[in-house]
């Protein structure tokens, strides 16, 4: 069988629709893969630009806070949660003690630190004093 030359035009036609066809969508899936790319890259930047943000508010917030009566009356924690003032520690009347979370932002409780604040909203806080005894170490 062969081929006459009209079909063999139109096949070539063919040919040649479907290659500008495959080019034009590997162009595509190229220039949407580098948009993708550049909003995976921008939504990254803005992340850490966020967390950089909070760690910041973090570091300037106890010079800010009205909670307590002095920076001296906190201590960091860092997680699950930043702080635990201690207001009026450096008088001599009562303490309140206070869990203090800085946020930033949008920012907002995870998991274990909405836990921890039902559980002080609850009054399910107790003290405890742990007392180390001797250790005896048996010498042969």
């Amino acid at each position: 069988m062969q081929i006459s030359e009209l079909e063999y035009i139109f096949l070539i036609i063919l040919l040649s629709v479907l290659n500008i066809y495959l080019v034009w969508k590997l162009i595509i899936v190229k220039l949407s893969r580098e948009v993708e790319i550049k909003d995976a890259r921008k939504e990254t930047a803005d992340r850490q630009r966020s967390t950089i943000k909070g760690d910041i508010s973090e570091l300037i917030a106890p010079w800010s806070m009205d909670c307590v009566n002095s920076v001296k009356e906190l201590r960091f924690l860092g997680s699950p949660i930043d702080f635990v003032g201690f207001k009026g520690l450096d008088g001599e009347g009562d303490i309140e003690i206070k869990f203090v979370e800085v946020k930033s932002g949008k920012s907002r409780l995870n998991k274990n630190q909405r836990r921890i604040r039902d559980a002080v909203e609850s009054n399910r806080i107790e003290w405890l004093e742990v007392r180390i005894s001797e250790l005896h170490i048996n010498q042969e």
